[in-house]
């Protein structure tokens, strides 16, 4: 945060000269910890759902809790509590993104709560391997980032990502499978690809069972299918592929793959390319998706290729029919949002378009580029992706009284120009506020 734009006021007033005195959020708070309230100010505030203050607007926070949010007219600041405004910002729920992955390297998602990303869950790993970050938040006495772990993937035989996988040859293993997980803590389920269709089936009704999200990356399994047997989400704009390809190009990808795990990352590209938007098997996808209306987690960020890029080692399709390849699956995205998928935001962790901890900013730049507006994408960021956690979700995502306290505040308007998203000046997590210029380094 920079001591220009952070101003400690007792009361909001455009232009004011009343300042008492130039604080981070960090020494706002502490002080503000004596009334047991923490004020957070700016001209706009969006809810999760939409704008709801554009001339002033007020953030109660008192205990982890958000007490009140509005325009500053209506939300009295309570007495003794110091108040921190961020002239030019927008007030956000904090980000969450919905597909990270820890790797090795759980100094990246303190990272990314330095970014405003207060909430993640990690789609595919070990629980024992979030340790490291679990420890590093409770040693450094942290606010945050909130973790939600499905548990490693339930995959078929030869999975892709072994040492990231449980391999389930039946369906009840793969029921099995969920009620362990869901034992030890997962918080949703994540299919993976080569899990046959009748285990695929298993996972979802024993996720239903338990009252956890279910997801999948899908390649080989028709997503239509899947949607249809009560699926509540998809990870990647690619797992669609196979559904809007002709089926003789579908069947073809679909062996390819099946033979050789690694034919995936040119197939897909290849077979976007030259897939029907339009078509008859696109619209049969868009019915479905209409009907159910599931949670799609498109990760373009991961995927994206430009004209220019230099060609992946060992590819050999050409950086145009890569970039073909992109430019529909962004396509894509637009036509599931419109035909009411509920999307949300996933950044993948490391992408080629991004800095170290900024896929989350770059999944809504190319949320945008493919042609929702700004909101939309914030939407996708906040109360959306909130949505996709499952139960651990309903208090976060949006600034209402007695949601969570995370929060963020940006410098500008993100509901306009979805770049200001970039422009981080105050994260609260659980009520409490982060050390941005400390957590920034990592």
């Amino acid at each position: 945060m920079t001591r220009r734009t952070v101003l400690a006021l007792g009361a909001w007033a455009a232009g004011a000269s009343v300042a008492r005195a130039l604080v981070p959020l960090t020494q706002a708070a502490s002080t503000a910890r004596a009334s047991g309230a923490l004020v957070l100010e700016a001209p706009r505030l969006f809810d999760g759902t939409r704008v709801i203050a554009n001339d002033g607007a007020r953030v109660v926070i008192r205990d982890g809790r958000i007490v009140a949010a509005g325009t500053a007219a209506s939300v009295p600041a309570p007495a003794g509590a110091l108040v921190t405004r961020v002239a030019d910002g927008t007030i956000l729920p904090g980000l969450v993104d919905c597909h990270y992955h820890i790797e090795s390297d759980p100094a990246l998602a303190l990272r990314q709560l330095a970014h405003g990303v207060t909430a993640f869950r990690d789609p595919g790993e070990w629980m024992a391997m979030h340790a490291p970050l679990r420890a590093r938040i409770a040693q450094d006495d942290l606010p945050g980032p909130r973790l939600f772990l499905t548990g490693p993937h339930i995959d078929g035989d030869r999975p892709a990502y072994p040492e990231d996988s449980v391999v389930a040859r039946d369906p009840e293993e793969a029921r099995r499978q969920v009620h362990r997980a869901v034992d030890e803590g997962a918080t949703a389920i994540k299919i993976y690809y080569r899990l046959p269709l009748a285990s695929a089936l298993a996972v979802i009704e024993a996720c239903r069972l338990r009252g956890v999200p279910s997801t999948a990356h899908l390649e080989i399994l028709d997503a239509r299918t899947v949607i249809e047997a009560g699926l509540t989400g998809v990870e990647h704009v690619t797992s669609f592929g196979t559904s809007i390809a002709s089926p003789m190009a579908a069947e073809r990808y679909r062996q390819a793959v099946l033979a050789d795990n690694d034919a995936r990352r040119d197939g897909r590209y290849a077979l976007f390319a030259e897939a029907d938007l339009d078509g008859p098997q696109a619209r049969r996808l868009y019915a479905v998706v209409e009907r159910l209306r599931p949670f799609v987690d498109a990760t373009l960020a991961v995927f994206e290729a430009q004209s220019t890029d230099a060609t992946p080692r060992g590819s050999t399709l050409t950086a145009a029919t890569r970039a073909e390849g992109f430019a529909k699956m962004q396509a894509l995205v637009a036509r599931l949002h419109a035909h009411g998928a509920r999307l949300v935001m996933g950044g993948h962790t490391e992408v080629p378009h991004a800095g170290r901890g900024e896929a989350p900013w770059r999944e809504l730049d190319l949320l945008v580029a493919a042609g929702l507006s700004p909101t939309d994408a914030l939407r996708a960021a906040t109360r959306e992706g909130a949505a996709f956690l499952g139960p651990g979700g309903v208090d976060l995502g949006t600034l209402r009284p007695g949601a969570a306290a995370d929060v963020v505040v940006v410098e500008g308007d993100p509901t306009q120009t979805i770049a200001r998203v970039r422009q981080v000046r105050a994260v609260v997590a659980a009520g409490r506020p982060v050390d941005l210029d400390r957590l920034r380094t990592l």
